[in-house]
């Protein structure tokens, strides 16, 4: 279970809308998205919403979960990138 979910307001229409066109949630997995993209993301907001797209809003929490579990990050990594894709990925130093 997602931490503080429970606590979330609904997310607003444009944070739903903004979501739908940013994330590809019908077409790779949170955690390879993560491993990916994750050091593109400076910040990350998204997760403090509920949505009520249940695909959508369980792949934004996974991604929220991922980002914010101190390790997660380069554990997922590990799992979806080789070896010079990490090593790349690490030596633009954008890191949560």
């Amino acid at each position: 279970m997602h931490r503080y979910i429970d606590e979330y307001p609904p997310a607003p229409e444009d944070r739903i809308s903004e979501a739908e066109k940013i994330f590809p949630y019908k077409e790779i997995s949170a955690e390879e998205y993560a491993a990916r993209e994750g050091h593109n993301w400076g910040c990350f907001s998204f997760g403090e919403y509920i949505y009520s797209n249940s695909e959508l809003n369980e792949w934004i929490h996974t991604l929220d979960d991922v980002f914010f579990t101190p390790g997660k990050l380069k554990e997922i990594r590990k799992k979806y990138l080789t070896s010079d894709e990490i090593v790349e990925i690490e030596a633009q130093g954008n890191e949560f």
